[in-house]
């Protein structure tokens, strides 16, 4: 086997007054986001207990000002969120619903789960519902503050059991029309229905019911401990270097569900698209079809920016292996969406969509692909790129003479052949005199399944690709965008019914 290892240079980002910069933190620091924001003060909403809420002001004040880290190179001092962003975060909330605490405690203690998320998801819905409603109020985004409890018993490893709510036996014969109900029980079945219906995992569960409600203010989901500075795991408190990298991660996710985009890939290809594949097995509530998945794709354009399309929710998985597959019609009405929201942003279509997916291309999927670009007359180049995460093969330096503390760089890329190779996407990284992984890193295993494109540009797409998680402001990270957040999405979709197919930004998901 004929092996190349070649190395591919760090993207740059772009920011503010068209300057570049690999690292986000530094471009923040010296030139600003990369789009402004119109208005001098945002206005946030906040919905938490008297503590919570109390927490929220006392951490916005706290990121307003700097915050010194010991250690500049590996994690940079945050200059202060009015400084980076060039806008007012005011501590006083522009709307805030204090939720009583007691009432939580007597909702975390419903004994079955699905209930208990249901009920503790509304105390938080019920406000936003309101105030969407009734109230005169322009608000930017809101701040869901919760509890560490919430956290721990509204997930789906919390403990749960039956309780009082009827077996999902009789609620599937409710459902059919099989059984005779007093009018005064019909109301308490629909509702333990609704509950069965939707994930457990209260984060997931209050997304997606969001997006049923058709609410489009952005929503960001923060821990008390997280307020506090301290580890949500022990509880211990963060020293200064990983409080300046928490102030970094919350104001750059708060800047993006803003709609601006704090940074954008600088020397992306323009006219070029990245469409990541999502599946997420289905076997929730009443229906249980075994098999069954959501699909849903991620578009990706050169500006940085990403979009999410809900696909059907049908048998995808294979019965074999542990694979989801589209066929044809489903593969053509997924791209489909893609290709014209596109055209309805750039008034033309791309000129090349790479397909992001975990597993391999069927013909009968990739032949709807080709459907829906035939039926666009563009002349658009598709390609389909298989990644798959933590390959187990190891890249060792050998130097003589040298305590090697690091393994190989980010970057490195060892081809095997002219569709395949292997991406180190963590690794020491010089600018930060670090490794961006605790251990010897693994790469990612890379093959352009579908297709025809030069190996080295899709690694180099895909590396730069890893330099967009806006959820987190950090140099790298180990998964492209379009892949990274797949589960995530996945999860939002799949956890309540009747979601609907509206197309909307990535920043509602996450």
């Amino acid at each position: 086997m004929n092996k190349e290892l070649i190395f591919l240079r760090e993207p740059n980002l772009l920011f503010g007054y068209g300057q570049k910069s690999e690292d986000p933190k530094d471009g923040l620091t010296l030139f600003g986001p990369y789009e402004t924001f119109p208005l001098h003060t945002i206005q946030v909403g906040v919905i938490g207990t008297e503590e919570g809420i109390a927490l929220y002001k006392s951490f916005v004040e706290r990121i307003k000002k700097p915050i010194l880290s010991p250690d500049e190179r590996k994690r940079p001092s945050f200059p202060g969120f009015d400084a980076v962003y060039g806008i007012t975060w005011p501590i006083q909330p522009a709307y805030q619903h204090i939720l009583n605490r007691d009432e939580i405690d007597r909702l975390l203690g419903v004994s079955n789960l699905h209930e208990r998320t249901w009920r503790i998801v509304n105390l938080y819905l019920n406000p936003i519902i309101r105030v969407s409603q009734e109230e005169d109020v322009r608000l930017d985004s809101w701040f869901i503050v919760v509890p560490k409890e919430i956290w721990r018993r509204c997930r789906p490893r919390s403990e749960s059991s039956d309780g009082m709510m009827p077996s999902l036996d009789k609620i599937r014969a409710f459902r059919d029309g099989q059984t005779i109900l007093f009018s005064d029980m019909q109301a308490e079945y629909e509702d333990y229905s609704r509950m069965v219906e939707t994930a457990s995992d209260f984060h997931d569960q209050l997304k997606a019911r969001l997006l049923q409600e058709n609410l489009t203010i952005p929503i960001q989901v923060v821990l008390e401990p997280t307020l506090r500075f301290r580890d949500k795991y022990r509880g211990f408190e963060y020293g200064e270097k990983m409080k300046a990298h928490l102030a970094w991660t919350q104001s750059a996710t708060a800047y993006y569900k803003l709609g601006k985009l704090p940074w954008k890939l600088a020397d992306i290809r323009k006219g070029v698209c990245y469409v990541g594949l999502v599946f997420k097995k289905y076997e929730r509530g009443i229906k249980g079809d075994k098999g069954y998945a959501c699909s849903a794709a991620q578009m990706f354009l050169d500006s940085g920016d990403g979009t999410i399309f809900k696909g059907n929710i049908g048998p995808w998985k294979s019965q074999d292996r542990e694979e989801y597959h589209l066929d044809e019609k489903a593969a053509k009405e997924l791209l489909s969406m893609a290709l014209k929201s596109y055209y309805e942003k750039n008034n033309c279509y791309p000129q090349e969509v790479f397909l992001h997916g975990r597993a391999g291309f069927r013909n009968r999927e990739w032949e709807g692909f080709n459907q829906a670009i035939a039926e666009t007359k563009a002349d658009t180049k598709l390609v389909g790129v298989v990644i798959k995460g933590s390959a187990k093969i190891k890249l060792f330096r050998d130097i003589e003479e040298e305590a090697c503390r690091y393994g190989n760089l980010r970057g490195l890329a060892l081809v095997i052949s002219p569709n395949e190779g292997f991406l180190w996407t963590r690794g020491f990284v010089p600018k930060l005199s670090t490794s961006t992984s605790l251990e010897v890193s693994n790469p990612l295993r890379i093959r352009i399944d579908k297709g025809e494109a030069s190996l080295r540009q899709v690694l180099e797409d895909i590396l730069c690709l890893t330099k967009l998680n806006y959820n987190a402001c950090i140099y790298g990270d180990g998964l492209p965008v379009t892949l990274r957040f797949a589960n995530l999405i996945g999860s939002v979709l799949t956890a309540v019914d009747h979601i609907g197919s509206r197309v909307l930004p990535f920043k509602y998901y996450i």
